[in-house]
């Protein structure tokens, strides 16, 4: 984890501590606050690393940071080509003609 994404965590955990004091008198928004928290906090740690793009044909690795879902394309190019080839096997699959046998 770099020093950011670290950060940005420990904080998350500091108000999700917070908010468990609150939550131990008996405040239910704080309740759902410390969860919302610590499920965040718990996301973004793990959403952080390396990967492989998902293009069959390419080998570069990713790395991310930040918020959100990881990518899973290193560039617009291999995710053209996963989508148009996808497109394709779609059409391919309406078009056959269907085997039913009644």
């Amino acid at each position: 984890m770099d020093t950011t994404r670290h950060i940005e965590v420990c904080a998350l955990l500091r108000r999700a501590e917070s908010a468990a004091q609150d939550a131990l008198s008996g405040d239910q928004a704080a309740a759902r606050t410390t969860l919302a928290l610590v499920t965040d906090a718990r996301q973004r740690a793990e959403d952080t690393g390396s990967g492989m793009c998902a293009h069959p044909n390419c080998s570069n690795d990713l790395h991310y940071v930040g918020r959100g879902r990881r990518p899973l394309y290193c560039s617009a190019d291999c995710r053209t080509d996963v989508y148009h080839a996808t497109q394709m096997a779609a059409r391919a699959l309406i078009k056959a003609p269907r085997n039913d046998t009644a």
